[in-house]
């Protein structure tokens, strides 16, 4: 893997993963209890360390449970489809 490409896709992980985090600002800022109790990961430790996207993606399976569990179904969570 060339420098160039690990560049574009070093940009192209904090990109998205800036966009999550909007995403899930805009939801707690919206009144979604159950992501402002779960989410916790920052863009940069999401999208530059291994440790960080794991707990991300923990974080995004535990929202979804809760959001099933209060709900009774997952279309509150509709948002997470990027």
């Amino acid at each position: 893997m060339g420098l160039f490409t690990r560049i574009t896709d070093t940009a192209a992980e904090v990109t998205g993963h800036a966009a999550l985090t909007r995403d899930i600002r805009n939801a707690v800022e919206g009144g979604d209890q159950e992501a402002a109790a779960t989410f916790r990961t920052g863009t940069l430790a999401a999208a530059l360390t291994t440790k960080g996207c794991n707990a991300r993606g923990q974080e995004v399976a535990d929202y979804v449970e809760k959001v099933v569990a209060v709900d009774g179904d997952g279309r509150r969570a509709g948002w997470l489809n990027r």
